[in-house]
């Protein structure tokens, strides 16, 4: 496994991103609307906000994700390049390693720009600090892609593959994504990262062991596909 080979591959999906922006302007316009239903939904009660805003929030991340992360293997087939990754003179690891940062990358570009507008566009109440509020946000989207990316490279050869990614995604991912809304949800209403040491240490722990799963098994995984 190298650094500089996955930074190869990530500079390479983000280069041809970059270059079509296909994936990306698909999930800001889908994040985009979907935040502009959402405040025409819930107005502008204050209480109602402060209880749901964090969940609506990551619903947004978790089908914007979804939307980005399959394109990281689905494009490479569809390219006809995927032979080429598994010939390449490229560890496994370092292919999914590299994915891995493409896939966090876009949604945190993404992110940027959802964040501010979710709290503008649902006149939210915000009482915690908005840096602190970010980077519990951040913490928990880089859990979503490791755990993402793996799950699309194993379901690449599925037949019904965009119907089986959220059905195995979605319950494996469950308790990082409980975890990242109750720590979201305390610093958005006045918490300070004190208070969410243990959500943070769980997505954490979460993040390392799935990671560590990941590594040994993406091999087989793409070998398969």
């Amino acid at each position: 496994m190298s650094f500089t080979d996955i930074l190869t591959i990530a500079k390479k999906d983000l280069l041809l991103e970059f270059k079509s922006r296909e994936t990306l302007n698909s999930m800001l316009l889908f994040a985009l609307l979907t935040l502009m239903l959402l405040s025409f939904g819930t107005g502008t009660s204050a209480p109602i906000i402060r209880e749901i805003g964090a969940t609506f929030l990551w619903m947004i991340l978790i089908f914007v994700g979804m939307i980005g992360v399959f394109r990281a293997f689905t494009s490479e087939e569809q390219r006809g390049t995927l032979d080429g990754l598994r010939l390449a003179p490229i560890s496994a690891e370092s292919i999914l390693l590299g994915k891995i940062a493409y896939n966090f990358i876009l949604l945190l570009l993404v992110v940027i720009i959802l964040y501010p507008l979710f709290l503008v566009m649902l006149d939210y109440p915000l009482e915690g600090s908005f840096i602190t509020g970010f980077f519990v946000l951040m913490l928990g989207v880089a859990g979503f892609a490791v755990v993402s990316t793996a799950i699309s490279a194993l379901v690449l050869s599925a037949r019904a593959r965009e119907l089986l990614l959220p059905v195995i995604l979605l319950p494996i991912i469950f308790p990082l994504l409980a975890a990242s809304i109750k720590a979201l949800k305390t610093i958005l209403n006045g918490g300070v990262l004190q208070d969410v040491l243990n959500e943070c240490g769980l997505i954490t722990i979460y993040i390392i062991l799935f990671l560590t799963i990941s590594l040994m098994t993406f091999e087989y995984a793409i070998e398969a596909s």
